[in-house]
């Protein structure tokens, strides 16, 4: 007779994945095996996915929460109210090109981003705004001179199902990392060791770090993993980044002005 697998925190995280619990529950969980293996950074990506990475550049972020999207403006010229005016991104001022560009940065938790595709129209997508947008319109409307031309928003829009695709890439990489611990952590075993999980973040994160043989996970015994050495980087927020060089933007907003004067702010 087959011996009964024993009921483990991470053989009740495999089931409620698969239940399709909530995915907020399931990486909660994810914390706390964190916490017992001893593990940093199984830890940290659970709990940034659940908080955001409120101090994350867009390129320091999952490639899976960087998704396209179009450049849009609200506006007035004269009588004339302008909604969702495409704009290209050499459109922007020249120091701001380098910052924004058609890829949009998705760092909220996990649960604010369920909210936006809860709430968001499927047929008019979803409305994410520049970062430091007034500044922006303000030294845009200033060198412009002209009082009857206001610029209202400046914006991404992204489709929900884009976005939606943040959420189903969160519940894979889920799934792919158990597997990872799964064969990793021996069959009478309560969970992985430190280095087995933080190895298998590497590997399915960061895709670093070495996989691990399944075969090396039978028996009684702990299975040997190669950890990749880990990478700090460095945070800053695009925000920052955005407000950082902004204040010199006066001096090449004159393109992105005229450009937008030519065009008359058309509907």
């Amino acid at each position: 007779m087959p011996l009964k697998t024993p009921h483990t925190l991470l053989s009740e995280i495999e089931r409620d994945l698969l239940d399709n619990a909530s995915l907020a529950d399931v990486l909660r969980k994810l914390i706390i095996l964190g916490g017992r293996s001893g593990s940093s950074e199984l830890r940290d990506w659970a709990s940034h996915e659940l908080r955001g990475y409120a101090d994350a550049g867009i390129t320091d972020l999952p490639s899976y929460r960087r998704i396209p999207g179009t450049l849009q403006l609200d506006g007035i010229s004269g009588n004339t109210l302008v909604r969702h005016q495409t704009i290209g991104g050499f459109n922007l001022p020249a120091e701001v090109q380098e910052h924004i560009s058609d890829q949009v940065a998705f760092p909220q938790g996990i649960g604010e981003i369920q909210s936006l595709v809860r709430e968001a129209d499927e047929s008019r997508g979803i409305q994410i705004s520049l970062p430091s947008e007034r500044m922006i319109a303000r030294l845009m409307e200033k060198q412009v001179g002209d009082p009857y031309q206001h610029i209202s928003a400046l914006y991404w829009i992204v489709s929900k199902s884009a976005v939606d695709g943040i959420i189903d890439q969160v519940r894979t990489r889920l799934a792919e990392l158990l597997a990872e611990l799964r064969a990793v952590t021996p069959s009478r075993a309560d969970g992985p060791t430190a280095d087995q999980a933080s190895n298998a973040v590497n590997v399915i994160i960061s895709g670093k770090g070495n996989r691990v043989n399944v075969a090396q996970a039978r028996g009684d015994g702990p299975a040997s993993a190669n950890g990749g050495e880990v990478t700090e980087n460095r945070f800053w927020t695009l925000g920052r980044r955005i407000g950082a060089v902004v204040v010199g933007l006066s001096t090449v907003v004159g393109a992105a002005i005229a450009w937008w004067q030519t065009q008359g702010l058309s509907t």
